[in-house]
């Protein structure tokens, strides 16, 4: 029998967060580090794989 969970929806709270982070990431100046470009986009993904373990 195959996998049939349904992936659980991205949080209404989170979105907002999800879309600054990347429109940061992607408007940043091209002199940002890489590093710091991509925090943004690191932390939200963190939050949300937190999310899914606590709702699990």
């Amino acid at each position: 029998m195959p996998n049939t969970r349904r992936p659980i929806a991205t949080p209404g709270w989170l979105r907002p967060l999800i879309r600054g982070s990347t429109r940061f990431s992607l408007n940043a100046p091209p002199w940002v580090p890489v590093v710091v470009r991509n925090a943004p986009l690191k932390l939200s993904s963190l939050v949300l794989r937190q999310y899914y373990r606590l709702v699990r």
